[in-house]
């Protein structure tokens, strides 16, 4: 038995045969070319490449610092699914998830720290975070950085957590 890349390429071929051999038998051997590339296109291109690269955990338990911001948050969308007809315009809506980014100087050096949701916090304010270390090398960072689970803006006293950080509220009190 061969596995599914394999199965997925002869079906991808056969498929492809089919499209081009019905589309001659029609006459509409060119809208059945175009068919069959996206077939191709559809079967033999692996999803799994163009998700991009994944950083890898540093340690697998989570770990708490303190820090002054040096520059205010970046928060921008991050698109990660569509829903519509992309036909001449897009008619449909992009779903998308907010991330922030700053800059943390602690005693370990400068971290970078990257918190799933909106974190407006602004330079020299002094922060809490709570999260996990992965390996920046991965994705383009010199060093390590944070995904945070919690932060605690000390300047302001605003407190930002993730849905599932609730139990967790004992490591900061």
């Amino acid at each position: 038995m061969g596995s599914i890349s394999d199965n997925k390429i002869i079906i991808g071929i056969a498929l492809i045969v089919a499209i081009l051999a019905y589309s001659y038998y029609i006459g509409q051997l060119f809208s059945g070319v175009l068919i069959a590339l996206l077939v191709l296109v559809i079967f033999l291109i692996p999803v799994k490449d163009i998700g991009g690269i994944k950083a890898s955990k540093i340690t697998s338990a989570q770990e708490e610092f303190e820090g002054l911001v040096l520059g205010d948050s970046r928060i921008y969308e991050k698109a990660n699914s569509f829903v519509g007809i992309p036909i001449g315009i897009v008619l449909g809506k992009i779903f998308g998830r907010y991330e922030s980014v700053f800059t943390v100087r602690s005693d370990k050096g400068s971290v970078i720290v990257v918190y799933s949701g909106i974190c407006p916090v602004s330079k020299d304010g002094n922060v809490r975070v709570f999260g996990t270390w992965y390996e920046g090398e991965n994705v383009g960072i010199k060093g390590s950085f944070v995904r945070a689970e919690r932060v605690v803006d000390e300047s302001s006293g605003l407190v930002f957590s993730l849905k599932n950080q609730s139990t967790k509220e004992q490591i900061f009190d």
